[in-house]
């Protein structure tokens, strides 16, 4: 049961955080799917999990759309015309975390014609340059880049994803564990300049949640995180993110939510403007007086 990847496994489970990119030319969907458990843990210990969809078998994978001779895209929503999902692997044919074996959340940062992974293993958020025509296998050594190290990113930092706004890489990420302490931080690096992204140092971090629980236009909003940026028909900038739903208290799942980004003086993404900072509510009925003459 379940499609198998190009090492002949199959994926019988997880298919977590799918992201769409165009790499080496070609749709590619970055993904992760799991696998069943083993008998035993790396420690040996008994897994719980043998036989059955495990997550900490889940590996950071690609497939990407086919081309006809003349180079055009297939239709994706024929299955067949995707490739075979395959691991992405580091210097070595090494998988990318061999202490835990898991890797997800893994996204694309094009800067100063160099491409680079990020993504989570370990709890922390990592990168490494790749060659966007062979996007399987990294260039380099990966190296760590978002550390947990506040009370409201604790554990773990996870969900990367960038977009560069006026000569600035601003990439989020999210902190703490799915639920309703789940945060949005945020590091930044300039953009444009051959900065080394794979460097601790060229990254600085804000200090505090871009985006956590709180109120929103009078309602709760609780647990948000894992979002990422895009854009409207209009060309403008939006945030797509998750949420947590709980009902009396009892977590009930994620629900997805979508928000203009607006960006304040300093420079920096609002990404919770309320209806009432968009428009003043005086002014939300305009009358004019037309004369024609």
């Amino acid at each position: 049961r379940g499609d198998r990847n190009s090492e002949g496994r199959a994926m019988t489970g997880c298919f977590w955080a799918p992201e769409l990119h165009v790499i080496g030319g070609k749709l590619s969907v970055l993904f992760m799917p799991c696998f069943d458990g083993p008998a035993a843990d790396p420690d040996g210990t008994a897994n719980d999990r043998a036989g059955k969809p495990d997550m900490w078998t889940g590996r950071c994978h690609i497939m990407q759309l086919r081309q006809d001779a003349d180079g055009r895209d297939l239709d994706p929503r024929d299955p067949a015309n995707w490739t075979v999902p395959e691991p992405i692997l580091g210097p070595g044919e090494r998988i990318l975390n061999p202490v835990q074996r898991i890797s997800l959340d893994m996204t694309v940062i094009v800067d100063s014609g160099r491409w680079y992974y990020a993504w989570q293993q370990v709890g922390s958020v990592w990168i490494a340059p790749f060659d966007p025509d062979r996007p399987t296998r990294l260039t380099g050594e990966p190296t760590q880049i978002v550390v947990p190290e506040f009370a409201w990113d604790n554990m773990i930092a996870e969900g990367p994803n960038a977009f560069v706004h006026e000569g600035k890489i601003f990439l989020i990420y999210s902190g703490s564990l799915v639920g309703i302490d789940y945060t949005t931080g945020l590091v930044t690096a300039p953009a444009g300049v051959r900065a080394d992204l794979t460097d601790p140092a060229t990254w600085t971090k804000l200090d505090y949640p871009l985006q956590k629980s709180g109120m929103y236009n009078g309602e709760w909003q609780l647990g948000t995180g894992h979002g990422m940026w895009s854009h409207d028909e209009g060309g403008n900038l939006i945030y797509v993110f998750h949420n947590a739903e709980y009902d009396n208290g009892r977590y009930g799942g994620r629900d997805a939510q979508v928000r203009r980004v607006h960006w304040s003086g300093e420079g920096m993404p609002i990404l919770d403007m309320q209806r009432d900072e968009e428009l003043n509510p005086a002014y939300a009925g305009i009358t004019m007086e037309i004369a024609v003459r």
